[in-house]
């Protein structure tokens, strides 16, 4: 349904005003195929807009019809919009329900892409909760799902997820591994295909090997992982990605005693936060800089990282919106 959303250059308000003349019409003249494509449409533009209650109300008309009308495919799609909305809102364990219908119908009408993105949505819900191990048993039914198909987009996130919440563990040689696996595999498809999206993968698995490995106390090797995706952030139209790797570098030099190097990093962070906006970044950052001004071992707030998981966060929901 979102290709209704995004087509020609309607805004999400104007298409808001056009699917519900659309609905209107389908209800006037009973097009009930009609009217459930309206429905999913107005619900993921609301979505879009952060508007949730609202998307789930139009998601749970859509799940009525589609019920009353036989289609199955529909049911699972807005079974999914309910999911994500809830998951938006905060509610995951109402998320979980609507995830686990979405994923029951997957399985009976044998549509694989739509249970592996159900499984990765199950498991990111999870994470989010701190059951951990839930989370993983999930994923690794991904995992297994996407190698089959051949869905190497989701096999990456898969992978990039799975250490996240092995790393949330503690088992950082386990987290390397899969990051390593994501690594690889980013690089194998940016190398034959090219693209932005692989290429931003790649630099959010350097990343995570770099966070793996200072938390390991392997603070070189961490370097040099966070020195890599910095290279690639440089070159990718992501300030909010840059300055992010800029202040991961800068928490490591730090810790091996490289404070001048340390220094600049935070300082080329501290720039694009105050350029952007981003208040919560620039307070950390702004905090990293007066501890090493005073010699004192930067102690920032932990939300820092896990905003990375976040971003892998936002390509499962997007993915699950394909």
């Amino acid at each position: 349904m979102t290709e209704v959303i995004k087509s020609g250059s309607l805004n999400n308000i104007e298409s808001i005003e056009f699917e519900k003349r659309c609905l209107h019409k389908a209800r006037e003249t009973g097009d009930r195929n009609r009217e459930v494509v309206c429905l999913g449409s107005l619900g993921n533009a609301y979505h879009s807009l952060g508007e949730y209650h609202l998307a789930i109300e139009f998601y749970q008309q859509w799940l009525d019809i589609a019920k009353e009308i036989g289609d199955r495919l529909g049911e699972a799609k807005s079974l999914s919009g309910l999911g994500n909305a809830y998951q938006s809102l905060g509610k995951y364990q109402r998320a979980i329900e609507f995830y686990h219908q979405w994923l029951s119908i997957t399985r009976k009408i044998g549509d694989w892409t739509g249970e592996a993105i159900c499984l990765g949505s199950l498991g990111n819900t999870y994470e989010y909760l701190g059951k951990y191990e839930q989370a993983i048993e999930f994923y690794h039914q991904w995992l297994s799902i996407t190698k089959k198909i051949g869905d190497w987009t989701g096999e990456c996130i898969c992978l990039g997820s799975l250490g996240n919440t092995y790393e949330s563990l503690g088992q950082y040689q386990l987290a390397i591994e899969f990051y390593q696996q994501w690594l690889e595999l980013a690089r194998f498809i940016y190398d034959a295909y090219g693209g932005q999206c692989q290429r931003n993968g790649e630099a959010m698995a350097l990343s995570a090997l770099g966070n793996a490995y200072n938390a390991l106390g392997q603070y070189q090797k961490a370097v040099e992982f966070h020195q890599y995706s910095l290279e690639i952030r440089k070159n990718l139209d992501d300030q909010n990605a840059e300055a992010n790797a800029w202040f991961s570098l800068g928490l490591v030099l730090e810790k091996i005693n490289r404070e001048s190097e340390a220094m600049d990093a935070f300082c080329h962070a501290r720039e694009t936060y105050q350029t952007m906006g981003l208040d919560a970044s620039l307070q950390d950052c702004n905090h990293a800089i007066e501890l090493l001004s005073q010699n004192v071992a930067s102690a920032v707030s932990p939300l820092w990282f896990r905003r990375w998981f976040s971003h892998l966060s936002q390509f499962i929901k997007a993915y699950s919106n394909q």
